[in-house]
C-alpha cells in the first residue's frame, strides 16, 4: 500500500509533464508467461460458521499469460491458495481460494515524473472468485461446518509502470469489481433466502493491489518481487470478510 500512496503523492505534487518517450508500450508491458508464489498472513471472519476471526499463513500460486497487441494489452490469470492451518485458538479451518481473472489494459498518455517515465494502463475485466471454508470441528448428524461463496464480476484493472533504469521497473497493479453475481451457501432450514443475488459495491467487494520491482535478467526472462494486498467482503448474506498481506516472487518468460 505504501507504493500506491507514493505514486498518488508524486502524481499530484510532483513535476509532471507529458513525454515523447522513445520506448513503446510493448517495450515495457510485461507480456509473457508468469509463474508466481505468494506467502503471507491471512485473516477471515466468516459468520456463516462463526463470528470469530481466524488467522494464519495462506500460501498461493498464480499463473498469468499476457500479450500486448497493437494498441492494448490482454491478460489471463489463475490463482489458487490453500491452507489447513488457519486458526482461532485451537480450532482449525481449511481454506481454499480460486481466482480466474481476464482483462484488457489500454495505454494512457506517457507522463514524466522527475525525468522518470511513467506508463499508465486502464481497462475493463471480468473475474470469477471462489471461496470455501471447512471448519475442523465435531458436529452431529448430517450437519457440517462448511461455508462457500463465489463472485462472477465485472470490474476495472489498472497498471502503473515506472521506468527507473533500462532494466529496472517499479510496477503497481489494481483490480476491483463493480457489479457481481454472487453465490453463497445458505441455511434452507432457517430461512428461504436465495443463494444467488446481483451485488453492487455496497454488498460485495473484491480488491487486489500489488506493488513491486521487476528486474530484466535477459531478453526473455525477468524476476519480480512485490507486496500484494487482497480484500474480500460479501455482506448480502451472513457477512464474509477476508484480508491477506503477501510477499510475492515471480518469474516471467517474455515472448
Amino acid at each position: 500500500m505504501k507504493y500506491f500512496i507514493f505514486f498518488i503523492f508524486v502524481f499530484f505534487l510532483g513535476e509532471v509533464s507529458y513525454s515523447d518517450d522513445s520506448n513503446t508500450y510493448s517495450d515495457v508491458f510485461p507480456a509473457g508467461f508468469l509463474a508466481e508464489y505468494s506467502y503471507g498472513k491471512y485473516s477471515v471472519k466468516d459468520e456463516y460458521i462463526s463470528k470469530e476471526k481466524y488467522t494464519g499463513i495462506l500460501p498461493g500460486l498464480k499463473l498469468n499469460w499476457s500479450r500486448f497487441h497493437s494498441n492494448y494489452g490482454y491478460f489471463l490469470s489463475f490463482e489458487y491458495a490453500h491452507s489447513s492451518e488457519i486458526k482461532n485458538y485451537n480450532v482449525n479451518t481449511d481454506i481454499h481460494q480460486f481466482i480466474f481473472n481476464q482483462g484488457f489494459l489500454y495505454p494512457l498518455p506517457v507522463i514524466s515524473i522527475f525525468s522518470k517515465k511513467l506508463y499508465l494502463f486502464l481497462g475493463p475485466g471480468s473475474e470469477f472468485y471462489f471461496f470455501n471454508n471447512h471448519q475442523d470441528i465435531a458436529v452431529s448428524g448430517f450437519d457440517y461446518a462448511q461455508s462457500a461463496a463465489a463472485l462472477f464480476s465485472l470490474g476495472v484493472n489498472s497498471q502503473m509502470i515506472l521506468l527507473l533504469k533500462k532494466n529496472f521497473f517499479l510496477e503497481s497493479f489494481l483490480h476491483f469489481n463493480l457489479l457481481s453475481f454472487g453465490f453463497r451457501v445458505v441455511d434452507s432450514e432457517e430461512d428461504d433466502e436465495s443463494p444467488v443475488k446481483l451485488l453492487t459495491l455496497v454488498s460485495a467487494n473484491h480488491i487486489a493491489f500489488s506493488s513491486g520491482v521487476r528486474w530484466i535478467l535477459t531478453d526473455y526472462l525477468s524476476f519480480k518481487t512485490a507486496y500484494k494486498l487482497c480484500i474480500t467482503r460479501i455482506s448480502a448474506w451472513d457477512p464474509l470478510l477476508s484480508v491477506s498481506d503477501n510477499i510475492t516472487f515471480s518469474l516471467t518468460y517474455h515472448f
